[in-house]
């Protein structure tokens, strides 16, 4: 049991860079709890990719044989009330559609094919507002269009829009595989070109409301700013520069090809030290920590 209680933290600790370990560190932050799911069989990415005549990343495809989607939650705590705020997800492989096979009829958050030819062209790059007089990022490559490009939806976004990765149709030159948020109002705009990069930035902004918005650079809600400014306001002083020290060639990447989990759990942080005892189960575990007792895991 030791030794399963150790393997399971190692993995989270690897799949998060440690993210786990710098949450416990953040006052306020409570029930860090996160959802590992077992792998996904090849056979059945192969039999995903043929139906939809597309190819994962590579990276994208590791990740689902290690684990069928990722979770990570976290509450904060003030004044006497615990709020969920943290959240990070990718949906499982099965959840993965592609955009436009939803309900339609008007509904932002599942689109039909109508709804999606319906939508208007993207903005010029003058309108577009990452490139306004003060926007955060520079000029990017021409966005998917709806009538061309092939996109899956990965992240639903608590329901304020969806990430999804783009695979280029006729004509478009951004990267295959590259992460676009779309807003409510069905306008992409680039998070970033690949899965390893999505993935750091996804643990850099900690999960925190609407940071794929931010990213964006579409700016952030007052009710989501005023959070930011009390857990992690640095994060809305923009991207910062890389160190010159360090080389580009060392900066660490997650090589999901390492993950040989096989079991659907929950790895969970227990606030009980008496609880610690319960005995495994074949069902979801669940991995919850506490500024008490972090440390302490409940199977």
């Amino acid at each position: 049991m030791e030794a399963k209680k150790e393997r399971d933290c190692n993995f989270v600790t690897d799949l998060t860079l440690g993210l786990v370990d710098t949450l416990r560190g953040v006052g306020g932050v409570q029930d860090v709890s996160v959802l590992v799911r077992g792998g996904v069989e090849r056979a059945s990415v192969v039999a995903w990719e043929q139906r939809h005549n597309v190819a994962l990343p590579a990276a994208l495809r590791a990740l689902y044989t290690a684990t069928d989607g990722f979770k990570l939650t976290w509450n904060y705590a003030t004044a006497g009330k615990v709020l969920p705020l943290g959240n990070m997800e990718i949906h499982p492989l099965g959840r993965v559609n592609r955009l436009g096979s939803g309900r339609g009829s008007g509904d932002p958050l599942a689109p039909s094919i109508t709804d999606l030819a319906l939508a208007e062209d993207p903005p010029s790059p003058a309108e577009h507002p990452q490139h306004r007089p003060g926007g955060s990022r520079p000029p990017l490559t021409p966005p998917p269009t709806f009538h061309s490009s092939k996109m899956f939806e990965v992240d639903s976004c608590q329901g304020f829009g969806r990430v999804v990765v783009a695979y280029p149709g006729r004509g478009e030159t951004f990267p295959e595989g590259s992460y676009w948020f779309i807003d409510l109002s069905l306008r992409p705009h680039q998070l970033a070109p690949d899965t390893h990069t999505f993935w750091r930035l996804m643990l850099a902004h900690l999960g925190m409301p609407q940071w794929q918005a931010l990213v964006a650079g579409l700016g952030l809600t007052p009710w989501a700013r005023q959070w930011y400014e009390v857990v992690a306001g640095y994060l809305l002083d923009g991207p910062r520069p890389p160190r010159t020290s360090q080389a580009q060639e060392i900066v660490n990447k997650l090589d999901w090809s390492v993950f040989k989990n096989k079991k659907t759990h929950k790895i969970k942080i227990a606030k009980d030290p008496a609880k610690d005892a319960a005995k495994d189960s074949p069902k979801d575990v669940t991995t919850k920590d506490s500024p008490k007792d972090a440390g302490k895991i409940k199977e």
